[in-house]
């Protein structure tokens, strides 16, 4: 007992000393004002207003704590007796005072007569942090405009917090009461207030402090009254106060001496033998000069050195250093480590099979067949979902701007009045991303993505069961019918439902906005029964019922979606030609009408959700496809037409033109298309070299994953057609970012492949934090102006972890292709 209890004073003693010291030291850095306007000191940056996706929790006063953002979305917000909501701040004027070290971000709200300051500064171990209002708070907003700063809650799960004189845990979910106030808004219950809060006090490397000097801080669990919540720190503003209307004392704890440590970037399945295999690693720019790297092969009970060497420095990416570990003369087959320091990457192994089985394969066969809509899917004795949707839908209301882009103008353009059922709409397609919609735009890429994807696969997959008249779906029974086939055909079946019931493509289906944040079972989301308005909602019929829950499809036409959608149908003809004939030629004919149609008449622009842009580019792909698909000379004439178009558009369009350049037989078409290309290498080679990863790395708000993935099935044709113009490794490059070379962490981006993979993912279960295999996320984003971050421990940042159907069918086209380069 003796022992016991000298064990327990020790430990005792050194968590005292160690929280003293968290108190106590202070780093011998200062935070001061950095040339990219943040306050800056090793362990610490405070964001100014540098983002603007308040949605996405990422925008106002913002700090990142020993590398990883714990505070966002520090700005005014206001809880209305009206309608009215404050939305978050879309800009802000920052000004940059170096001499008193000072920032100071002017927001201004027109609409609402609010125009307010925040200022930050250095102040003892931590910043100050002071509101200034143009006017007082007025009458009608008295209590309700509050100051607030969001906590990230998985950093805190079952760490201590304390204010006034309440203390208590971080749970790992909401677990306290909500309760509706005066306004009929449902509100989490506080979990504390007081002048001073401390989360995390035990934890020198997540501490941090809040002090209200003129009010008090209320604490709030807000994952209570909504799943996407974060903790938040608020004070409300005060009446009759302009200048500090509020003052804040932030004291995030900063470990003395602290440095991040190394991450090492690997692709988590492996490289084939011939390809170049370098790891990237990841340094903080304090860190000095590289040390060495190892190579370890993993060789029965031992692990034995390869390779031992420093890595390559590359300079500055972002907030980090990175270096080059190349180690492409290892060829033997194995399984492999890289080891920097004291740090090791997971396995991974070099064959030349690397990307021939359970790379490409869960995405097709585990998430596309969840993905589907109007049809039931089991696996063995799971039930991903009922058969769902059948309802489908009612023609928009028109004149209307809805969620997510959606637009529906003033006219239906189908003879169908708002709010009746239009038909064809509940059969095909997929659920696209964690929502529940069927765009258009995303339903004709992914399905063009899958012919693409299945006309240079060598090694077919049949493992899904698809009864198209039954609707029914069962995962890992074979039907003798290729998978890619019978996904194509899904996805043709949503892409001629417009044409069926109105003669052209319509821009997409989705949900009302109180069913479109719905998750779970699909098919319990509306009553699988068809609206008549003539009955009261609670009665129903075998077929029809008074209850409107019914998705809406927005109608409106656009040649850019015409032509995108003609080149899918034309595309998909190909591949269901032999398995369904009279389908690939309801395809191919309704490509050919379509893009006829467009040649005769003016372009019509709609702007809508997942319309695209340019539309130019796409009447050269779907003319390109249709030369391709037909061989008629009115396509390859129509081509050389356009190439002033191509020339102007060389990045999007070279690789339609690629795969038909040797059928065009016209050498000045040819001559020209061949100088397009030789000046778009020159470009491409130097946006590459821009970063440390060799891909074009442009992110908006978004992770980029989807988008290179795009670049790099364009670049497999151009690789293939002219190999002496364009470099393989680009391709591979985009492979290796997408299976875990990436900035911030390695991490696969493709769930359930590679050693370590993202499994907590924006998908329609997002409630369960649970993932779907072969789901693609977009990845590491871009916390501006130079913070790389991929949250793996929430669903509930979109912008990094939301899975869509056009990534994982160019993520299967890519690993193919990736194999076919290499063998």
């Amino acid at each position: 007992m003796k022992e016991i209890n000298l064990f327990r004073t020790s430990i005792i003693i050194l968590i005292a000393g160690l929280l003293a010291g968290c108190s106590s030291k202070k780093s011998s850095d200062k935070l001061n004002i950095n040339d990219k306007e943040y306050l800056e000191k090793p362990g610490l940056s405070v964001l100014a207003f540098h983002n603007f996706y308040t949605t996405g929790h990422q925008g106002g006063i913002e700090i990142i704590q020993h590398g990883e953002r714990i505070a966002t979305n520090g700005f005014i917000r206001l809880r209305s007796a009206d309608e009215r909501r404050l939305p978050g701040p879309d800009r802000a004027r920052r000004e940059v005072d170096r001499e008193h070290q000072e920032i100071v971000s002017s927001v201004s709200y027109e609409d609402f007569d609010l125009n307010y300051k925040v200022r930050i500064k250095p102040q003892d171990d931590g910043f100050k942090l002071v509101v200034d209002l143009e006017k007082p708070v007025p009458d009608f907003w008295k209590n309700r405009l509050s100051f607030e700063m969001e906590v990230y809650p998985p950093l805190y799960y079952g760490k201590s917090f304390q204010i006034g004189g309440t203390f208590g845990i971080i749970p790992r979910m909401g677990v306290r009461s909500v309760f509706k106030d005066e306004d009929g808004r449902i509100r989490p219950v506080n979990m504390g207030q007081g002048k001073v809060l401390t989360l995390a006090g035990e934890d020198p490397l997540r501490k941090i402090i809040f002090e209200d000097i003129k009010g008090e801080i209320i604490l709030t669990d807000n994952r209570e009254s909504s799943k996407s919540g974060w903790i938040m720190v608020r004070s409300i503003l005060p009446s009759g106060v302009t200048e500090g209307a509020l003052e804040w004392i932030i004291r995030p704890n900063i470990v003395d001496g602290w440095l991040r440590e190394p991450m090492i970037a690997v692709s988590q399945v492996g490289y084939h033998p011939g390809q170049v295999k370098q790891s990237v690693i990841e340094l903080d720019r304090r860190s000095g000069k590289p040390g060495k790297a190892r190579l370890l092969k993993v060789a029965g009970n031992e692990i034995r050195e390869v390779l031992t060497k420093s890595p390559k420095p590359w300079g500055g990416f972002l907030c980090y250093d990175y270096a080059v570990f190349d180690f492409s003369d290892v060829t033997e087959p194995g399984m492999y480590l890289v080891s920097y320091g004291d740090k090791f990457s997971n396995p991974f192994s070099i064959s030349p099979d690397v990307f021939r089985n359970g790379v490409w394969q869960p995405a097709l066969e585990g998430y596309f067949p969840v993905q589907m809509c109007h049809i039931k899917v089991r696996d063995g004795s799971a039930i991903w979902h009922g058969a769902c949707h059948l309802d489908d839908a009612l023609q928009a209301p028109l004149d209307i701007e809805h969620v997510d882009g959606y637009r529906q103008y003033k006219e239906a353009e189908t003879g169908y009045r708002p709010l009746t059922t239009v038909p064809y709409q509940n059969r095909g397609g997929w659920h696209d991303a964690g929502d529940d919609d069927l765009a258009a735009g995303s339903q004709a890429a992914t399905t063009h993505y899958l012919v693409l994807a299945n006309e240079i696969c060598e090694n077919q997959t049949d493992q899904t069961s698809v009864d198209f008249n039954g609707l029914s779906v069962e995962m890992h029974r074979p039907d003798g019918i290729p998978d890619f086939v019978q996904q194509i055909k899904h996805g043709a079946i949503n892409l001629l439902s417009g044409y069926r019931a109105a003669g052209h493509s319509f821009a997409g289906i989705i949900a009302t906005r109180e069913g479109r944040n719905i998750t779970g079972d699909w098919a319990s989301q509306t009553d699988q029964l068809f609206y008549n308005p003539g009955m009261k909602p609670d009665q129903k019929s075998l077929t029809h019922s008074g209850l409107m829950d019914e998705r809406w499809v927005f109608t409106n036409k656009d040649t850019g979606l015409e032509y995108q959608v003609a080149a899918a149908l034309a595309a998909s003809s190909r591949s269901l030609k032999g398995f369904d004939d009279a389908l690939a030629s309801e395809c191919l004919a309704t490509a050919r009408k379509a893009w006829d149609y467009e040649q005769s008449h003016e372009p019509v622009r709609k702007r809508n959700a997942y319309v695209p842009g340019n539309t130019k580019v796409q009447e050269i792909i779907a003319t390109a496809e249709l030369f391709y698909t037909t061989g008629e000379e009115k396509y390859a004439s129509h081509m050389k037409k356009l190439l002033p178009e191509i020339g102007k558009n060389i990045s999007s369009a070279a690789w339609c033109v690629a795969r038909i350049a040797d059928r065009m037989k016209d050498e000045d078409f040819n001559n020209s298309y061949m100088k397009m290309l030789k000046d778009y290498s020159i470009k491409l080679d130097s946006t590459l070299s821009q970063n440390p990863f060799g891909v074009p790395w442009r992110p908006a708000i978004w992770g980029i994953g989807w988008d290179i993935q795009e670049f790099a099935l364009e670049h497999y044709y151009l690789v293939t057609r002219y190999p002496d113009i364009f470099d393989r490794e680009i391709v591979l490059r985009v492979v290796n970012y997408v299976l875990g070379c990436h900035p911030g962490s390695s991490t696969s981006l493709v769930s359930g492949v590679g050693a370590h993979s993202i499994t907590n993912a924006f998908g329609v279960y997002r409630h369960l934090e649970s993932y779907i295999p072969g789901g693609m996320v977009s990845g590491t984003a871009l916390i501006r102006p130079d913070f790389p971050e991929l949250r793996e421990t929430t669903p509930y940042l979109w912008q990094q972890s939301e899975y869509v159907m056009p990534g994982a069918a160019s993520y299967i086209f890519c690993i193919i292709a990736a194999d076919r380069l290499l063998n």
